[in-house]
């Protein structure tokens, strides 16, 4: 779900970038970016349980 939110909210940064203000769309993608690094961060230190 976060992963779809994400894609939303790159989609809305670039119609804004297209149609808005540079200020605003440049904020906007540097939320983005924070929460998609926070994402990654979240999934990546997640512990694999394999067993083979």
């Amino acid at each position: 779900m976060e992963f779809t939110a994400l894609f939303i909210a790159v989609t809305i940064v670039m119609l804004v970038a297209w149609r808005g203000r540079r200020s605003l769309a440049l904020a906007l993608f540097a939320v983005v970016l924070l929460a998609s690094v926070a994402t990654y961060l979240h999934h990546a230190t997640d512990t694999l349980k394999l067993s083979f």
